[in-house]
C-alpha cells in the first residue's frame, strides 16, 4: 500500500486524490456529517484487524488520525507555514524575507545549509503548543507583518542524508553528521500548510517529489521558484511537472529571494513577486481563512484515505468475490452430494414411512369394526420387530422415532451414510484455501484445507445436530402431509361401511342358517367350516381395505420426498464443513463495500466544499488521474 501521509512518511510518492481548498466555507459542507465520517472510518478501518489488507488500511488511519484529531481541536489557532526545498534552492533566504531579517543560516558556504529547524513567530503569539523539543527547533521572534498571523518553519533540507556510516580517513564532511530526513520527519507533522520552494536547477529533483507526495496529504500547498533574477522562467514546465505527480497547481509564484531579503531587511518596498506571495498568504491563511484551510485538510485527508485504501482493496476486490462464489459453489457441490444420499435413504425406506403414519392413523381411528381390525392388525405387528424395523444408521433411526448419535465422539464415518466423506471435505477446502490465499485470507481468519481431530468432531457433531433437526422436522411434515390424505371423515365412512357390510352379510348368513335352516326347515346347522371360511374372507376383505388406505397413503411420497431434498440448500446443513472460509469471504467482502460507500461519503463531503483558493495547490490523485 502507498505510505500514509503520516508523520514519518518515508516511501517513494503514490499522489492521492485531495480536496479543494475553499475560497469560504462551502455552503453545502456538513461539519456533523463530516465528523459522522470520520468515526465511520474509525470503526470500518479497525473492524477486520485479522485481513492484511484491512490491517494496512487501518496503519494509515492510525496515522493520520491525530492529524485529523488535532483540525478539530485547533479551528481557531494560527497556521503553520512549513518552508521546504531543496538544498540550495533559496529557501532559507526567502524565510529570513518573510521574517524581515536574518533568523536563519542562508547561503552556498555548506551543504545542506539548514541543519537546525528555525521557528519565526510574532512578537506576540504563545508558541507552547508546539512540540518544539520533539522538533530540535529554535524559536525566533519577529514583528514583520508577513508573519504577524502565521507561524512560519524553516524545514530542514530534505534531499541531504547521509546513510552510510563516516568513512575511515579524511577530514569530516558536514553530511556525515546529518540527518536532516529525520528532522524532517519531526518538523512538518506540526506544519498546517508547505510553502515549497524550487529552482531552474531542482524542481524536478526525485527526492523533493517523493517527500512532497509523502507530507502534501491534507497540506495545501504554496509553489514558489526563486532565483528569478539568474534562472530562466520555470512555471509552465514545473505546473506540468507537478501535475503529472498528481498535483493541482493553481498559481506559482516567482520571485528573487535575495532581493526580497535584503528589500526586507532595509525596509524598502518589495518586488512584484515577493508581494503578490505575501499578499496571498493574508488573504488565504490568516482569519476565517485558516479555519477553512484546516477544514479542508481535513477532508483532504479522509479523502486520501479512501483513495488509499481503494488501492488497498481493488487488487483483491476480485478475488474475494471469488472467495465468495467459490464458497457457494463448493457448498452447492457438498450439497448435492448429501441430497443425493439423503434422497436414496428415504426412498429405500417405503415399509418405514407406512409404519410412521400407520401408528399416526391407527391412534386416530376409532369407533368402528374396521378401526378395531386396525388396531388388532397393529397389535400383531408389534409382536414382531423385525417388521416395525426401519434399518440402522442414521436416517433409519429418525425413521424408527428414534434419536440418531450427533454428538461426541464425531468421525468421518459417522456422516458417510449422508454421502459426505473426508476426502470430499477436504477436496472443497483446498479450493477454497487456494481462493483465499488469493484475496491475502489465512490464519486465522481461515483454517487448513485438512481438518484436525479437534475440528472433526465439532464440525461432524454440529452437522449431525442440523441434519437431525432438519430431517425430524421434514419427516414430520411429511407425516402429517400423508396423514392428512387418508384421514378424510368420507374415507373412514367408506372403509368402516364397507367392513361393516362384510360382516354383516356373514352374521346374516349364519343367523339365517340357524333361525331358517335348522328350526323352520329342519336342516343341520353349518360345522364350523363355514366360519372358518367367512373368517378367512372377513381377513382378507380387511387387509384389502387396508391396502387400499396405504396406497392412497403411498400416493405421492416420492414427490414429498423430491421437495424435502429440493428444500435442503435453504437449510444449509453442510456450512459446518465451510464456515471458516464462509465467515471469512463474509467479513472481507462486507470490508471491502463499506470500504466503497465510506469513499463516496468522503467524495460528498469533498463536493460539500466551495471551489478551491487562487494560489493554494493540493495533492489531488494518483499520476494522470
Amino acid at each position: 500500500m502507498t505510505t500514509p501521509p503520516s508523520d514519518f512518511a518515508t516511501a517513494a510518492p503514490q499522489p492521492a486524490a485531495g480536496i479543494p481548498v475553499p475560497a469560504e466555507s462551502g455552503a453545502g459542507f456538513d461539519d456533523a456529517a463530516f465528523d459522522a465520517l470520520v468515526a465511520a472510518f474509525a470503526g470500518w478501518s479497525g473492524s477486520l484487524p485479522e485481513w492484511p489488507p484491512a490491517q494496512r488500511v487501518r496503519g494509515a488511519w492510525e496515522q493520520i488520525e491525530p492529524r485529523l484529531d488535532r483540525a478539530r481541536r485547533e479551528l481557531s489557532r494560527v497556521l503553520v507555514v512549513g518552508v521546504i526545498g531543496g538544498t540550495g534552492t533559496g529557501k532559507s533566504t526567502l524565510v529570513n524575507a518573510l521574517a524581515a531579517g536574518t533568523v536563519t543560516a542562508a547561503g552556498d558556504v555548506a551543504r545542506p545549509t539548514t541543519t537546525t529547524p528555525v521557528v519565526v513567530v510574532a512578537t506576540d503569539v504563545d508558541c507552547s503548543w508546539l512540540p518544539l523539543e520533539r522538533m530540535q527547533a529554535r524559536v525566533v521572534r519577529s514583528d514583520s507583518p508577513a508573519v504577524a498571523n502565521i507561524v512560519l518553519v524553516d524545514c530542514p533540507d530534505p534531499d541531504t542524508q547521509a546513510d552510510a556510516p563516516e568513512p575511515a580517513g579524511g577530514p569530516p564532511r558536514p553530511s556525515d553528521s546529518n540527518r536532516n530526513r529525520d528532522l524532517l520527519e519531526a518538523v512538518v507533522p506540526a506544519c498546517d500548510v508547505l510553502l515549497v520552494v524550487a529552482t531552474a536547477q531542482k524542481y524536478r529533483s526525485w527526492i523533493m517529489a517523493r517527500e512532497l507526495a509523502a507530507f502534501a496529504p491534507g497540506r495545501p500547498l504554496f509553489f514558489v521558484q526563486t532565483h528569478a533574477s539568474r534562472d530562466p522562467d520555470i512555471r509552465a514546465d514545473w505546473r506540468r511537472e507537478l501535475e503529472a505527480q498528481g498535483f493541482d497547481v493553481p498559481r506559482i509564484f516567482r520571485l528573487d529571494a535575495v532581493e526580497a531579503a535584503r528589500r526586507s531587511a532595509a525596509g524598502l518596498e518589495p518586488d512584484e513577486g515577493f508581494r503578490e506571495l505575501v499578499t496571498a498568504i493574508d488573504e488565504e491563511l490568516v482569519g476565517r481563512a485558516a479555519r477553512r484551510v484546516r477544514r479542508t485538510g481535513a477532508v483532504d485527508l479522509v479523502d486520501w484515505l479512501a483513495r488509499q485504501a481503494g488501492r488497498e482493496l481493488d487488487p483483491v476486490r476480485t478475488a474475494v468475490a471469488d472467495l465468495a462464489a467459490g464458497v457457494g459453489r463448493e457448498r452447492g457441490r457438498l450439497e448435492t452430494l448429501l441430497a443425493t444420499a439423503v434422497a436414496s435413504r428415504l426412498r429405500a425406506s417405503r415399509s418405514a414411512w407406512q409404519r410412521l403414519v400407520t401408528d399416526e392413523l391407527v391412534d386416530r381411528w376409532h369407533g368402528g369394526p374396521f378401526a378395531m381390525f386396525l388396531h388388532v392388525v397393529a397389535g400383531i405387528v408389534g409382536f414382531w420387530p423385525r417388521l416395525r424395523s426401519a434399518g440402522g444408521g442414521f436416517i433409519g433411526r429418525l425413521l424408527a422415532g428414534q434419536q440418531p448419535a450427533t454428538a461426541g465422539d464425531g468421525t468421518w464415518q459417522m456422516v458417510e451414510e449422508l454421502g459426505l466423506g473426508e476426502a470430499d471435505v477436504e477436496q472443497s477446502r483446498s479450493v477454497l484455501s487456494g481462493l483465499a490465499a488469493r484475496a491475502r485470507i489465512g490464519p486465522p481468519l481461515v483454517g487448513r484445507a485438512r481438518l484436525d481431530d479437534a475440528q472433526v468432531r465439532s464440525t461432524v457433531s454440529a452437522l449431525l445436530e442440523r441434519t437431525a433437526a432438519w430431517l425430524a422436522a421434514g419427516i414430520d411434515a411429511i407425516v402429517a402431509g400423508r396423514r392428512g390424505r387418508v384421514d378424510s371423515p368420507v374415507l373412514r365412512v367408506v372403509c368402516e361401511v364397507a367392513f361393516t357390510c362384510l360382516l354383516v352379510a356373514v352374521l346374516v348368513r349364519a343367523g339365517w342358517n340357524f333361525f331358517f335352516g335348522r328350526l323352520w326347515s329342519g336342516r343341520p346347522v353349518e360345522g364350523l367350516a363355514f366360519l372358518e371360511e367367512a373368517l378367512v374372507w372377513v381377513i382378507l376383505f380387511g387387509l384389502f381395505l387396508r391396502w387400499l388406505v396405504f396406497a392412497r397413503l403411498r400416493m405421492g411420497l416420492e414427490g414429498d420426498i423430491q421437495a424435502l431434498v429440493a428444500r435442503l440448500p435453504k437449510a444449509r446443513l453442510v456450512d459446518p464443513l465451510l464456515a471458516d472460509f464462509a465467515t471469512a469471504a463474509e467479513r472481507a467482502d462486507r470490508f471491502v463495500a463499506r470500504g466503497g460507500e465510506l469513499a463516496r461519503e468522503a467524495a460528498a463531503a469533498r463536493a460539500g466544499l466551495a471551489d478551491p483558493a487562487a494560489g493554494l495547490g493540493r495533492l489531488r490523485g494518483a499520476a494522470g488521474s
